[in-house]
């Protein structure tokens, strides 16, 4: 069975509740589009997997320039490097996982965060429709990437 609306929804709420805490509510969010051949992939991206009611994926992907902002808003004045930008996407997703384990708890299995730079080594099945969140913050864009699949119904 897949998931309701509502808790599709869920996912979208918490990883833009955790960006506007850290930017003061200064996300916008986009037109979000349904992709149906290719992933949106950006320069650093933090996906999890998922598994249980519904099986796919769940991952926010951004450019340096968005990651630097967050960075500057998130830490104050500092050494940006590399470093920061694969730290910062593995707050992001950690957040994200957290809060989605304490509203589905263990009818949803997630994978450990998976954190890369620019397209992941290993490719990433995608479902037959993806859910792409665009999001805006001072003239730099970042997304919220969701595709889900029906998990196989259970035999009798």
């Amino acid at each position: 069975m897949p998931l309701p609306e509502r808790d599709i929804y869920y996912f979208i709420d918490v990883t833009l509740t955790y960006l506007n805490k850290i930017t003061a509510n200064e996300i916008v969010p986009r037109d979000p589009t349904i992709e149906f051949q290719s992933l949106v992939f950006s320069a650093y991206t933090g996906l999890l997997h998922l598994k249980g009611g519904a099986e796919g994926f769940v991952y926010i992907t951004a450019s340096v320039p968005f990651l630097q902002q967050l960075y500057g808003s998130r830490y104050g004045r500092g050494r940006f490097a590399e470093e920061s930008c694969r730290d910062l996407m593995s707050d992001v997703t950690n957040v994200i996982a957290h809060n989605v384990r304490k509203r589905f708890g263990p009818a949803l299995h997630l994978s450990e965060p998976h954190i890369f730079s620019t397209v992941p080594d290993d490719p990433i099945e995608m479902p037959p429709a993806v859910f792409v969140q665009p999001l805006l913050w001072r003239k730099e864009q970042a997304y919220f990437v969701l595709g889900l699949t029906s998990s196989p119904t259970p035999t009798t």
